[in-house]
């Protein structure tokens, strides 16, 4: 899932600029789009340069700071055409204090002793008027406002602001009349951590806790167990067919607390947190500027705009870890084994014949972890493909990074270390032919599996030599080869 800030995402800081982008948030890895609220902000109690988007004056209308009902139209078509889901942020806990329904239906609205409407109990957030679910008539008309954005406008979904805060049956009832407004699958995010949010329809609640334990490991130099304690402990609750939705960071995060690369202590330790993420399951979030590692932080009650120039090489990182993710289903899904230590995070994944395991050192020094012995040996490096050997004792340096599979054969890999080189030819020697090779079985072997022959070459057959003069002539042949081309693939 990919979260978009407008005020954040393009310099305008409108609709169009996301559709202008929206190849690289799939690229990214994303097939599903949540978009911040989009409706006219209040000015009454307003707070912050711009207002906040949650204190929403009208549910049923798209603020012209964002552009027009077109503009979203253009983005959710375009979308589609790509196979992508996009979410509304949808907030049913309160509105703005300049809402119509305000002044037309003040018992829609919590008061006190008084007759006073009030904010919502518990928080600072003064700019808002709390809802009263003990209205019927609210309730009514909440929905047919998340109806019409369903059937009319194409939205696959929302994202539930302050779920907690609003009462489960109010939830039931609306998740089942939107997905009746629609032949279309839905799918529906609580911004919460109550387990009742999944009986009453949503699909994915809230990881708070995971991010936690993320935030205690790095920074207050926590066990890195304590990431599978805690995996374990929201996975427990979770429903067949159910997730979480895990992050390192979000729009309150990255507003009010510190962007990746400064909560975590550098964008290496970022990096290692938001492995830990995939790692360990759930459904991934990315919120914008996060993929290019933008330390700043990125406010919401005014506008600053990304630059989208800088960070190359940390977005191809966070789309190499989400194409990994992608192409291991042991990695979306998969039984999990924790052999962590104090330092280092290390976890196998697999689901049938698909096996990675994951090593992530959450520290700022070298550190080291117990390989159990059938983990150990060859495996390839899915960033880079090449082989990784892991010892009874393995270390990682600093904040390093490790998913491994398994080497898998590939034609003229008859060692199985996931290379096709020099090597290969004398395991093909020992394993194969009865009789040691000649230079036709060397050409064969080429013509196969190495560099491809000149057109026109030939072979000329020579009189097997002594074994020794063997050993010296395929060695001779190799070397040979191997300075034609630094590579046998």
């Amino acid at each position: 899932m990919y979260e978009v800030n407008l005020r954040a995402f393009s310099q305008a800081g409108d609709l169009a600029g996301v559709t202008a982008r929206l190849e690289e948030i799939q690229s990214l890895g994303a097939n599903t789009l949540w978009l911040m609220p989009i409706h006219p902000i209040g000015q009454l109690n307003s707070v912050g340069q711009l207002g906040s988007p949650y204190s929403v004056m009208d549910y049923g209308v798209v603020s012209s700071e964002y552009g027009a009902l077109s503009d979203l139209s253009t983005l959710v078509t375009d979308a589609h055409n790509r196979g992508m889901f996009v979410l509304m942020d949808w907030v049913a806990n309160h509105t703005a204090w300049d809402h119509q329904w305000i002044n037309a239906h003040p018992d829609w609205y919590s008061q006190n002793a008084q007759g006073q409407i009030i904010h919502p109990p518990g928080t600072n957030w003064m700019d808002v008027a709390d809802l009263n679910y003990n209205s019927a008539a609210m309730r009514s008309a909440m929905i047919s406002e998340m109806q019409y954005w369903v059937a009319d406008v194409g939205i696959d979904g929302f994202r539930a602001d302050a779920a907690d805060f609003v009462p489960f049956d109010f939830w039931q009832q609306a998740i089942t009349a939107v997905r009746s407004a629609t032949q279309r699958p839905l799918l529906m995010l609580a911004e919460g951590a109550r387990t009742d949010h999944y009986d009453a329809g949503f699909d994915l609640t809230w990881s708070f806790g995971f991010f936690g334990e993320l935030d205690k490991v790095f920074n207050s130099s926590g066990s890195a167990r304590l990431l599978g304690l805690k995996h374990n402990q929201e996975f427990s609750q979770i429903p067949a067919g159910k997730s979480i939705l895990r992050y390192t960071t979000n729009h309150d995060e990255s507003a009010w607390n510190a962007t990746p690369p400064v909560l975590f202590g550098g964008l290496n330790a970022s990096l290692a947190a938001y492995a830990a993420v995939i790692a360990y399951d759930g459904t991934p979030l990315v919120y914008n500027g996060q993929e290019i590692g933008w330390s700043n932080n990125v406010p919401i009650f005014s506008k600053s705009p990304l630059d989208w120039s800088t960070g190359q090489s940390t977005s191809e990182w966070y789309s190499d870890l989400l194409d990994i993710r992608e192409s291991h289903e042991a990695l979306r899904g998969g039984a999990l084994t924790d052999r962590s230590n104090t330092e280092v995070a290390m976890v196998l994944r697999e689901n049938q014949d698909d096996r990675v395991l994951v090593l992530i050192n959450t520290r700022n020094f070298s550190a080291s972890i117990s390989v159990p012995s059938d983990w150990q040996g060859e495996w390839i490096d899915q960033f880079t493909g090449n082989s990784e050997t892991l010892t009874a004792s393995y270390s990682l340096d600093a904040y390093e990074v490790l998913f491994l599979s398994p080497p898998t054969a590939q034609p003229g890999d008859f060692d199985l270390d996931g290379d096709v080189d020099g090597a290969d030819f004398f395991a093909w020697q020992r394993g194969v032919l009865t009789d040691p090779p000649n230079a036709l079985d060397l050409l064969e072997w080429q013509t196969n599996y190495g560099n491809p022959v000149p057109q026109g070459a030939t072979a000329t057959p020579v009189p097997e030599p002594a074994s020794v003069g063997l050993l010296f002539f395929t060695c001779t042949v190799l070397v040979g080869i191997s300075r034609r081309s630094h590579s046998w693939r």
